[in-house]
């Protein structure tokens, strides 16, 4: 992956949107978008994709009359920037250790800046985490005898989740989680339910998000369905094709992350000659995934929920008949994700073994790290996925460190 370099078909369907709603004045349709088989015609925006960057960026780039390639740029640049500024803020306010704030300091420009390089919706892994970290792995420090103090605070946190999510599909989950696991044990330990309204506050505006991104779905889907027949850019026979439905493929790239141990095969599977032959490995190719499904149901739509539902069960399929070689193949991941754990992790061994840390640091960062592991066990432990993990172990060691401090102040 390029530094400072989206995907080139994102980039070319992030414009393919804006001519499409040039046409229809409708949100969430492409026109011409070649990446995903709409030559010339009119289809759903970021198909198979997480749609929120194909409704910000389009919006965007035209409010701003700038091409959709800078206010790409701008866009997961000025996330970035938001993110590093909004974690050091939290480092600040709740951090006493000077080692601490100078461990997190460097933890959060060094991360933060190779996520920025990053520049795609990936990124949005690890900018999420780093932002919210700070602020809410100190939620047991929260005077909730005056919480009016910390209502904006919620409420962005709130939207900063369903914006995340809605650009990259689970991307502020972990933080959301975290948050969650939190409050409930801070509950009960504390025996402060005043807490509990946390949640409904933070839910709030991801709902909120959530409705209106399906509610201008729901609107392209209808504009597409209505006038299929009598709209001269749309092909009713090709457009059947599609599913109209935005469903984001996810067992689509789990299925074919099962020939992960097979990644560098050479073997196209999208040459005209290759036949799926199950007798062979698995290859690591968006298009063995199709072929799959295509040779059990020649019918079905791709990237539909059908077809995911299918890959879904083709996949569990798979560790049924092949259990070995699954764990081998999980073994590979995760001995990929112990070594990135080893260098993000770093000092932060250390101060688990010394055991000078608050229960509240383990509950927060565990699910959040749980989480994101999971993530590269079941697609790919390549970096960009595990943006995250990284983010969360960096931050993990900030906090102990603090946690260490207090312990010896308070000796």
């Amino acid at each position: 992956m390029n530094i400072l370099q989206t995907m080139p078909c994102r980039i070319k369907t992030y414009e393919s949107t804006i001519q499409g709603f040039k046409i229809t004045d409708t949100y969430l349709i492409a026109f011409n978008d070649t990446c995903n088989g709409g030559h010339n015609m009119l289809i759903p925006a970021g198909y198979t994709d997480y749609t929120g960057s194909f409704l910000y960026i389009p919006f965007f780039s035209n409010f701003l009359n700038i091409s959709s390639e800078k206010m790409t740029i701008l866009f997961f640049l000025f996330y970035g920037i938001f993110c590093i500024s909004l974690s050091l803020i939290g480092l600040n306010i709740f951090f006493k250790s000077k080692t601490a704030k100078i461990h997190g300091t460097l933890s959060i420009l060094i991360l933060g800046i190779l996520c920025i390089s990053v520049s795609d919706t990936y990124s949005f892994y690890g900018l999420t985490s780093l932002a919210l970290i700070p602020w809410w792995s100190k939620l047991y420090l929260f005077d909730f005898d005056h919480r009016k103090k910390y209502f904006f605070l919620i409420i962005l946190t709130g939207a900063i989740i369903g914006f995340s999510n809605s650009v990259r599909g689970h991307s502020g989950n972990d933080v959301l989680f975290g948050i969650i696991a939190l409050v409930f044990f801070t509950t009960f330990k504390y025996k402060n339910i005043k807490k509990l309204s946390i949640l409904c506050l933070i839910l709030l505006p991801i709902f909120l998000i959530n409705f209106q991104i399906e509610q201008l779905q729901m609107k392209a889907r209808n504009y597409l369905i209505k006038n299929a027949e009598t709209h001269a850019l749309i092909d009713s026979k090709r457009l059947a094709g599609f599913d109209l439905n935005f469903v984001r493929a996810i067992w689509h790239n789990a299925y074919y992350s099962l020939g992960y141990l097979s990644k560098n095969n050479k073997k196209n599977a999208s040459d005209k000659s290759f036949i799926l032959n199950e007798n062979e490995p698995i290859i690591h190719s968006d298009v063995y995934s199709i072929k799959k499904a295509q040779s059990i149901d020649p019918n079905i739509i791709p990237y539909s929920t059908k077809y995911e539902m299918l890959l879904k069960n083709e996949y569990f399929k798979f560790i049924k008949n092949k259990p070995f070689l699954y764990f081998k193949i999980i073994t590979k991941k995760a001995a990929v994700i112990f070594a990135y754990i080893l260098i993000f992790f770093n000092i932060g061994f250390y101060y688990i073994y010394k055991k000078r840390f608050k229960t509240e640091t383990i509950v927060f960062f565990t699910v959040g790290i749980m989480l994101n592991t999971l993530f590269g066990l079941i697609a790919e432990p390549d970096y960009p996925y595990l943006l995250g993990l990284f983010a969360y172990l960096g931050l993990f060691t900030t906090n102990l460190i603090e946690d260490s401090y207090l312990e010896n102040s308070s000796i």
